[in-house]
């Protein structure tokens, strides 16, 4: 994904000059600079997108910057940028035993802590689908911060609304379909007895 190029596709499609540079200093950089920041975190949080999650090995924090009352002892500094945690995990067991304050994991272990994070993708990381989703959101700020074009700009956003509902599953089947939790009494009733 280039951001100069969703810029001025959303300039383009809505009616406005483009810009040569990022930093432009024009009123065009502005709205449209602003409509794109806002919608990357936006879309990078409202979804687990498999371009911006990733497993990392989380770094211990002092005792003192550990406000946890039940791990008191074992605080975990979350990456930079985190936006959602999905999963974590000890060596390669799932936890379910954890407790997260501020930017940091708090659990009864003391190393091997990973945990699986959604963070803003890098540029070059974007589905296809993901970037067109971007571009119309950028396009509904652009319409109603340089054309003050209300209604356009909502039914933009309605029609980036509709795209995300497509792009969802359609990015997420690179990843096999899994189950949360498996029921060992469900998996007895799927299992014929002879």
């Amino acid at each position: 994904m280039d951001k100069l190029t969703i810029l001025n596709n959303a300039l383009l499609a809505t009616g406005n000059n483009t810009i040569n540079v990022l930093n432009d200093p024009s009123d065009e950089y502005r709205v449209a600079n602003q409509a794109f920041d806002r919608a990357v975190r936006f879309l990078t949080a409202r979804h687990t997108w498999p371009f911006a999650t990733t497993t990392e090995l989380l770094v211990r924090v002092a005792d003192a910057d550990n406000k946890s009352r039940r791990f008191s002892k074992n605080g975990f500094r979350l990456p930079i940028n985190t936006l959602h945690v999905k999963e974590v995990y000890r060596d390669t067991v799932i936890m379910t035993d954890y407790e997260i304050m501020g930017d940091v994991l708090s659990c009864p272990y003391d190393s091997g802590i990973y945990a699986v994070v959604v963070k803003a993708p890098a540029d070059a990381a974007w589905h296809p689908m993901a970037e067109e989703v971007l571009t119309r959101y950028v396009e509904a700020g652009c319409l109603r911060g340089l054309n003050e074009d209300f209604t356009e700009a909502t039914r933009r956003e309605n029609s980036a609304e509709v795209l995300l509902t497509e792009a969802r599953p359609a990015v997420d089947q690179q990843n096999p379909a899994r189950n949360i939790y498996k029921s060992k009494v469900a998996a007895a009733r799927r299992t014929r007895r002879v």
